[in-house]
């Protein structure tokens, strides 16, 4: 694993940048973390950002758009604690097709 921070992807469009703005103006929810449901990534957020283990949350954007044919949503970490919000990403989940019988 490693124990570097992950930079911030930026928005590739309008559409993911509404998305984000969106997510930050706080249209978001907690998907991971706590004390009962601790993250993986607890102990190397604690090390690059500091807190404990048990503050650190995986949130995702209550909104998804379909943009170019993908599902999209923001996901990032936040610290319950001191709200601070960290690694954003966004996640795009594209349909499965199925193979062509040949």
């Amino acid at each position: 694993m490693s124990q570097d921070a992950i930079p911030d992807e930026s928005p590739r469009n309008l559409p993911e940048q509404l998305l984000l703005q969106d997510a930050v103006a706080g249209n978001s929810k907690g998907i991971q973390g706590g004390v009962n449901n601790m993250l993986g990534d607890a102990p190397r957020l604690v090390a690059i950002y500091g807190g404990y283990p048990e503050h650190w949350y995986k949130m995702t954007s209550i909104q998804s758009f379909m943009i170019d044919g993908a599902s999209v949503q923001v996901h990032w970490f936040r610290n319950s604690q001191t709200q601070e919000n960290v690694e954003y990403k966004f996640k795009r989940q594209y349909p499965k097709i199925a193979p062509k019988n040949l």
